[in-house]
């Protein structure tokens, strides 16, 4: 007859995180709006040369995270034209609130 089976805490530990950590990673990319699932296999499918589950829209510039050189150019001028929208709506911004503590000082007169 066989006796009962004993584990030691960190058994039953290293056991239950097997389980929940995997669980809690998908949940957690579908929280995001993501495909865990997905992102899941396509670390597995990470040295196949074929397309991988995410498609091909990093690997198709020539490498990095922009993905090239002429692509990273036309990045950076976009990123200096909304710059140069967000520091004019600032001023704008900064003229209003002024506008508006002036009206509350004279208001509280």
């Amino acid at each position: 007859m066989a006796g009962k089976v004993k584990t030691t805490g960190f058994a039953r530990f290293f056991l239950i995180m097997i389980i929940v950590g995997p669980l809690a990673y998908i949940g957690a990319s579908y929280y995001n709006g993501e495909d865990g699932i997905e992102k899941i296999k396509g670390l597995f499918k990470r040295g196949e040369t074929t397309e991988s589950a995410e498609g091909t829209k990093e690997n198709t510039g020539g490498g990095g995270l922009f993905g090239g050189s002429s692509n990273l150019s036309r990045q950076i001028e976009e990123l200096r034209a909304e710059n140069e929208d967000l520091k004019e709506r600032l001023s704008e911004q900064e003229q209003e609130l002024e506008a508006l503590k002036r009206e509350v000082r004279l208001l509280r007169q």
